[in-house]
């Protein structure tokens, strides 16, 4: 039985994907680094707020 795409689980592995590799390439630059750690803290906050309003029957996307 094949699975139902779902995008929301699609573009939030895309995003982590980048911003893992965004880490790994701004090692050497403590700002960077701080920057797209704070970014992947965001990320991960947004993801669970959208995940919270699908479940909750709203549209996750205003």
């Amino acid at each position: 039985m094949e699975r139902e795409f779902d995008i929301q689980e699609y573009m939030t592995k895309g995003v982590e994907r980048v911003v893992s590799d965004a880490i790994k390439a701004t090692l050497k630059n403590p700002r960077e680094s701080a920057f797209m750690l704070g970014f992947a803290k965001a990320s991960t906050a947004a993801s669970k707020k959208r995940k919270k309003a699908e479940k909750a029957g709203e549209p996750a996307y205003k």
